[in-house]
Protein backbone atom coordinates (compact mmCIF):
# COMPACT_ATOMS: atom_id res chain seq x y z
CA UNK A 1 0.00 0.00 0.00
CA UNK A 2 0.65 3.78 -0.19
CA UNK A 3 3.56 5.15 2.45
CA UNK A 4 3.54 8.53 3.39
CA UNK A 5 6.19 10.36 5.46
CA UNK A 6 6.02 13.07 7.45
CA UNK A 7 9.20 15.47 7.66
CA UNK A 8 8.61 17.58 11.10
CA UNK A 9 10.87 20.62 11.12
CA UNK A 10 13.57 22.85 8.88
CA UNK A 11 16.76 20.41 9.64
CA UNK A 12 15.11 17.19 8.82
CA UNK A 13 13.86 19.00 5.69
CA UNK A 14 17.14 20.69 4.33
CA UNK A 15 18.59 16.72 5.15
CA UNK A 16 16.16 15.27 3.00
CA UNK A 17 16.49 17.91 0.37
CA UNK A 18 20.54 17.08 0.21
CA UNK A 19 19.96 13.52 0.16
CA UNK A 20 17.80 13.82 -2.37
CA UNK A 21 19.63 15.62 -4.76
CA UNK A 22 22.94 16.15 -4.15
CA UNK A 23 23.60 13.24 -6.23
CA UNK A 24 21.49 14.13 -9.49
CA UNK A 25 22.15 17.35 -9.19
CA UNK A 26 26.27 17.91 -8.22
CA UNK A 27 27.30 21.41 -7.52
CA UNK A 28 24.28 23.29 -8.04
CA UNK A 29 22.87 21.58 -4.71
CA UNK A 30 26.04 22.20 -3.18
CA UNK A 31 24.15 25.21 -1.08
CA UNK A 32 22.15 22.43 0.76
CA UNK A 33 25.18 20.42 1.97
CA UNK A 34 25.51 20.50 5.69
CA UNK A 35 28.97 20.75 6.35
CA UNK A 36 30.81 20.64 10.06
CA UNK A 37 31.03 24.55 10.11
CA UNK A 38 26.89 25.16 8.23
CA UNK A 39 25.61 22.71 10.85
CA UNK A 40 27.07 24.34 14.09
CA UNK A 41 25.49 27.98 13.05
CA UNK A 42 22.16 26.39 12.02
CA UNK A 43 22.32 25.27 15.45
CA UNK A 44 22.95 28.64 16.81
CA UNK A 45 20.09 30.31 13.98
CA UNK A 46 17.78 27.91 15.41
CA UNK A 47 18.15 29.14 18.89
CA UNK A 48 17.98 32.71 17.36
CA UNK A 49 14.46 31.97 16.04
CA UNK A 50 13.45 30.68 19.13
CA UNK A 51 14.52 33.86 20.42
CA UNK A 52 12.82 36.02 18.18
CA UNK A 53 9.65 34.18 19.34
CA UNK A 54 10.01 35.28 22.53
CA UNK A 55 11.07 39.17 21.47
CA UNK A 56 8.01 39.12 19.07
CA UNK A 57 5.47 37.75 21.90
CA UNK A 58 7.03 39.83 24.70
CA UNK A 59 6.17 43.23 22.58
CA UNK A 60 3.02 41.98 21.25
CA UNK A 61 0.61 40.15 23.15
CA UNK A 62 -0.22 43.14 25.47
CA UNK A 63 -2.11 44.30 22.33
CA UNK A 64 -4.71 42.46 21.97
CA UNK A 65 -5.88 43.70 18.20
CA UNK A 66 -2.22 43.97 16.61
CA UNK A 67 -1.62 39.99 17.89
CA UNK A 68 -4.90 39.06 16.57
CA UNK A 69 -4.19 40.88 12.91
CA UNK A 70 -0.62 39.20 13.18
CA UNK A 71 -2.46 35.74 13.54
CA UNK A 72 -4.41 36.14 10.73
CA UNK A 73 -7.97 37.21 11.74
CA UNK A 74 -8.04 39.85 9.30
CA UNK A 75 -7.07 37.92 6.27
CA UNK A 76 -10.04 36.40 4.20
CA UNK A 77 -7.62 33.55 2.86
CA UNK A 78 -8.21 31.92 6.62
CA UNK A 79 -11.58 30.24 7.07
CA UNK A 80 -14.14 32.28 9.48
CA UNK A 81 -14.50 29.59 12.02
CA UNK A 82 -11.15 29.67 12.85
CA UNK A 83 -10.96 34.12 12.66
CA UNK A 84 -13.81 33.45 15.48
CA UNK A 85 -12.01 30.68 17.82
CA UNK A 86 -8.62 31.99 17.74
CA UNK A 87 -10.52 35.64 18.62
CA UNK A 88 -12.71 33.90 21.11
CA UNK A 89 -10.08 32.02 22.98
CA UNK A 90 -7.21 35.00 22.86
CA UNK A 91 -6.70 35.34 26.67
CA UNK A 92 -6.25 31.33 26.95
CA UNK A 93 -3.65 31.61 23.93
CA UNK A 94 -2.10 34.13 25.76
CA UNK A 95 -1.92 32.57 28.49
CA UNK A 96 -0.81 29.70 27.25
CA UNK A 97 2.31 31.15 25.03
CA UNK A 98 3.37 33.65 28.27
CA UNK A 99 4.04 30.11 30.05
CA UNK A 100 5.47 28.12 26.71
CA UNK A 101 7.66 31.09 25.94
CA UNK A 102 8.67 31.97 29.10
CA UNK A 103 7.78 35.81 28.56
CA UNK A 104 9.22 37.84 31.22
CA UNK A 105 11.45 40.71 31.12
CA UNK A 106 14.89 38.30 32.14
CA UNK A 107 13.46 36.06 28.93
CA UNK A 108 13.22 39.15 27.04
CA UNK A 109 16.22 40.33 27.98
CA UNK A 110 18.34 37.02 27.63
CA UNK A 111 16.86 36.67 24.02
CA UNK A 112 17.30 40.43 22.72
CA UNK A 113 21.48 39.59 23.97
CA UNK A 114 21.67 36.73 21.98
CA UNK A 115 19.59 37.94 18.85
CA UNK A 116 22.32 41.02 18.93
CA UNK A 117 24.65 38.66 19.68
CA UNK A 118 24.02 36.74 16.08
CA UNK A 119 23.45 39.83 14.07
CA UNK A 120 26.86 41.60 15.00
CA UNK A 121 28.64 38.37 13.98
CA UNK A 122 27.14 38.39 10.49
CA UNK A 123 27.78 42.24 10.65
CA UNK A 124 31.16 41.98 11.33
CA UNK A 125 31.80 38.87 9.10
CA UNK A 126 30.46 40.82 5.66
CA UNK A 127 32.75 43.76 6.52
CA UNK A 128 35.06 42.15 4.11
CA UNK A 129 32.66 42.32 1.23
CA UNK A 130 31.78 38.37 1.11
CA UNK A 131 28.55 36.95 -1.02
CA UNK A 132 28.35 34.26 2.01
CA UNK A 133 28.34 34.79 5.86
CA UNK A 134 30.61 32.01 6.21
CA UNK A 135 32.50 33.05 3.41
CA UNK A 136 32.38 30.94 -0.11
CA UNK A 137 31.57 31.63 -3.45
CA UNK A 138 27.27 31.85 -2.85
CA UNK A 139 25.00 32.15 -0.44
CA UNK A 140 24.15 28.60 1.33
CA UNK A 141 21.09 27.71 3.14
CA UNK A 142 22.01 29.27 6.29
CA UNK A 143 22.17 32.60 4.63
CA UNK A 144 18.81 31.74 3.74
CA UNK A 145 17.58 30.68 7.70
CA UNK A 146 18.96 33.70 9.02
CA UNK A 147 17.02 36.03 6.29
CA UNK A 148 13.63 34.34 7.13
CA UNK A 149 14.22 34.50 10.88
CA UNK A 150 15.30 38.06 10.86
CA UNK A 151 12.27 39.15 8.77
CA UNK A 152 10.35 39.16 11.93
CA UNK A 153 11.57 42.05 12.46
CA UNK A 154 12.75 43.80 9.43
CA UNK A 155 9.71 42.90 7.75
CA UNK A 156 11.57 43.48 4.25
CA UNK A 157 8.78 44.16 1.70
CA UNK A 158 9.13 41.33 -0.49
CA UNK A 159 8.34 39.36 2.84
CA UNK A 160 5.40 36.93 2.11
CA UNK A 161 4.53 38.46 -0.79
CA UNK A 162 1.07 39.10 -1.28
CA UNK A 163 0.14 36.08 1.26
CA UNK A 164 1.40 38.50 3.90
CA UNK A 165 -0.94 41.28 2.95
CA UNK A 166 -3.04 40.67 5.84
CA UNK A 167 -1.10 39.82 8.44
CA UNK A 168 1.86 42.19 7.85
CA UNK A 169 2.50 44.69 10.84
CA UNK A 170 3.63 48.30 9.95
CA UNK A 171 6.57 49.30 11.85
CA UNK A 172 4.31 52.58 13.03
CA UNK A 173 1.72 50.42 14.33
CA UNK A 174 3.76 48.31 16.97
CA UNK A 175 4.05 49.07 20.09
CA UNK A 176 6.84 51.67 20.73
CA UNK A 177 9.46 49.68 22.50
CA UNK A 178 9.20 47.04 19.92
CA UNK A 179 9.95 49.52 17.40
CA UNK A 180 13.11 50.62 19.28
CA UNK A 181 14.93 47.78 19.56
CA UNK A 182 13.73 47.52 14.70
CA UNK A 183 15.46 50.83 14.69
CA UNK A 184 18.12 49.82 17.02
CA UNK A 185 19.34 46.63 14.95
CA UNK A 186 18.90 48.74 11.59
CA UNK A 187 21.21 51.29 12.45
CA UNK A 188 23.87 49.29 14.77
CA UNK A 189 24.12 46.33 11.78
CA UNK A 190 23.63 48.02 8.91
CA UNK A 191 25.48 45.33 6.75
CA UNK A 192 23.82 42.32 7.91
CA UNK A 193 20.26 44.31 7.45
CA UNK A 194 21.46 45.16 3.86
CA UNK A 195 22.45 41.72 3.07
CA UNK A 196 18.59 40.28 4.32
CA UNK A 197 17.00 42.74 2.35
CA UNK A 198 19.21 41.80 -0.75
CA UNK A 199 18.20 38.54 -0.30
CA UNK A 200 14.62 39.38 -0.37
CA UNK A 201 14.97 41.77 -3.57
CA UNK A 202 17.44 38.65 -5.42
CA UNK A 203 15.39 35.77 -5.07
CA UNK A 204 12.01 37.08 -4.26
CA UNK A 205 12.10 39.17 -8.14
CA UNK A 206 14.26 36.56 -10.04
Amino acid sequence: GLVRSKIGNSPEILRYLWGAYAATLGDRAGFLEPTAERLEYEERLDRYGRNLQVWVYYHILQDRALTLHAWGCNSPSIPAWQRYLVTGLFPVLRSFLRKAFRISETGYAKSVQHIESILAEADSALADGRVSILGGESINYTDITLAAFSALWLQPPQYGLEKADHVRVDRQRVPAAMRADIERWIEAYPRATAFITRLYETDRNS
